[in-house]
């Protein structure tokens, strides 16, 4: 095989059965119980991974059994997703909690997607490698596959996704990449997160009593509301221990793409991904700053997540239809019958120059990404043909279906 080949291949990943692509530039992991992206590091540097991974004992979330282990979990709904969430997971059907009813039915936090078994293929080759996984989502009629593909010498990954609609009616559903940072990337002291916001606004709960913003309070970006006044920089992660929140952000309605990008000055790294406004046009804020004291919580978990995609806050369905567009822009996504609507996105790691505290802008040019810091030089990451890809034509048109004999 010759050295720019892309390796892809299965793996196990603490146990667990996964996938891996390596280009021996960047190395990802994807694992195939629940479908997370659980690592994304520089191939010459493993420990750096910017994901957010729990300090509770992970598992197949597919192993999960009420009566064993909602005391280390917490209750089905919830536990069945915490049992084995990793890094990036993707929200399909509903972004939050399911209904009661729903929930009675199985339905977990986020939908199925995180806590099924996903199917997968792995592609060696000289000029990319490719991994792609479907799974079927049963309780929502829908079938969901991704693909990803990594391209010799480059720290820039692709992504593209479709939502299979196997029902003969329209459905409203949320669709959202929920993206978590942990530590040691995760660090107070020397991470900020950019994107290219415009107005806000936080959740209507109060974070189990220990929210750090005021309850369902609008604002613009990144300065939103405490909860006892004052603001708070949403650019600057875990500044206020014991407490979290949620916060949804609308991109700027003139951008074509956006970006959501985090900074760690002290170990020179950039994580980020860049996705087209049209497609996911909110990014929510999630943080945990050990607030959570119940069970596999403990207190002791840090993590802020920038979730892009179609709604602003993870507050279920019925929820999200009564409140309607938000700021002028569609909170829901709609999928005709028989349907199908498709996704690109990019995810891309970098290496910065000392100095450098974050990035204020990302731009796609036909083969590569152009990052803009708040100092020195804009820094180019090669990335062929990445312009087309990530502005494809969206499919959102009925599958054709067989005519029958006689008609």
């Amino acid at each position: 095989m010759s050295l720019l080949a892309v390796e892809a291949r299965r793996t196990r990943w603490h146990g667990r059965p996964a996938c891996t692509l390596s280009n021996g530039v960047v190395e990802l992991t994807h694992l195939t119980g629940g479908g997370h992206i659980a690592d994304f590091h520089a191939a010459d540097v493993p420990a750096l991974n910017p994901f957010w991974i729990p300090q509770w004992n992970s598992r197949d979330p597919t192993r999960f059994r009420p009566a064993h282990d909602e005391s280390e979990f917490g209750p089905a709904a919830v536990g069945k997703l915490l049992s084995g969430i990793a890094g990036h997971s993707v929200c399909l059907g509903v972004f939050g909690m399911p209904s009661e009813e729903e929930a009675a039915a199985g339905v977990t936090l986020h939908g199925e997607a995180g806590v099924r078994s996903w199917t997968a293929t792995a592609r060696s080759g000289r000029d990319e490698g490719r991994l792609r996984f479907s799974v079927r989502l049963p309780a929502f009629g829908l079938n969901f596959t991704r693909e990803i593909v990594l391209r010799p010498g480059e720290s820039v990954v692709r992504v593209r996704e479709s939502v299979c609609n196997l029902r003969a009616t329209d459905q409203f559903i949320q669709w959202q990449q929920h993206a978590v940072l942990g530590p040691p990337f995760l660090d107070p002291a020397s991470c900020i997160v950019s994107l290219p916001g415009e107005r806000g606004i936080t959740d209507p709960g109060d974070y189990e009593a220990r929210s750090a913003l005021a309850s369902n309070a609008e604002f613009t970006w990144p300065s939103a509301p405490g909860v006892n006044g004052g603001s708070l920089d949403l650019q600057r992660p875990c500044q206020k221990s014991g407490l979290g929140f949620v916060a949804g952000i609308q991109i700027d309605p003139n951008r074509e793409n956006a970006f959501v990008c985090a900074v760690n000055r002290e170990q020179q790294l950039a994580f980020g991904y860049v996705f087209r406004r049209s497609q996911f046009p909110w990014v929510t804020l999630w943080e945990e700053n050990c607030a959570r004291t119940a069970p596999p919580w403990l207190g002791r978990e840090r993590a802020r997540a920038f979730e892009f995609g179609v709604s602003p806050l993870p507050i279920g369905r019925a929820a999200t239809l009564r409140r309607g567009d938000l700021f002028g822009t569609p909170t829901m996504l709609r999928i005709p019958a028989g349907g199908v609507v498709s996704a690109e996105w990019l995810m891309f790691l970098r290496r910065v120059p000392r100095g450098v505290a974050c990035i204020r802008d990302v731009i796609c040019r036909p083969n590569r990404l152009c990052l803009t810091p708040d100092a020195g030089r804009p820094l180019a990451m090669v990335a062929a043909g990445v312009a087309d890809f990530l502005n494809a034509p969206q499919a959102s048109a009925p599958r054709p279906r067989k005519a029958r004999p006689g008609s």
